[in-house]
């Protein structure tokens, strides 16, 4: 059974700045509550399609690491990346300028560890981690 969530939010803040949050490896810790460390696979290297960056975070427990790579790279309205070793999880964002901020969709998607019965079991853990990872973003994109 694949991975497969969906959830948005709207930010008081302007695409720019939250697409430089939602891109930059480094500050992934800073609002995604599955990560631990993120860190750019070439420093000092300008995130584009084709960068990639190696994430470790935690899982019902589990250390995770993975290496992503960037797929989708059109500043600032879309970011994706896929994981290239690790857990197979696409990550999709879609930020649309609205006339009091941006709203964020993400999308993601891939297998996790475990099988069928470790997505199922993974899947609303992972929904409430999204759900908290996006308010972080709204509280961090709001105050910057």
């Amino acid at each position: 059974m694949p991975l497969n969530l969906r959830a948005s939010v709207e930010i008081r803040a302007p695409a720019e700045r939250i697409f430089d949050l939602v891109c930059a490896p480094e500050r992934l810790p800073e609002w995604n509550v599955s990560v631990e460390s993120a860190r750019r696979a070439t420093p000092g290297e300008a995130v584009c399609l084709g960068s990639r960056a190696f994430v470790s975070g935690r899982l019902l427990g589990q250390i995770l690491e993975s290496e992503t790579e960037v797929v989708g790279f059109e500043p600032p309205r879309f970011f994706a990346t896929r994981a290239i070793r690790g857990p197979r999880v696409n990550t999709r964002f879609v930020l649309e300028p609205l006339p009091q901020g941006t709203r964020v969709e993400v999308d993601v998607t891939g297998e996790v560890p475990g099988g069928a019965l470790g997505a199922m079991f993974a899947e609303g853990f992972l929904r409430k981690e999204l759900t908290a990872s996006l308010e972080r973003l709204r509280a961090i994109g709001e105050s910057d």
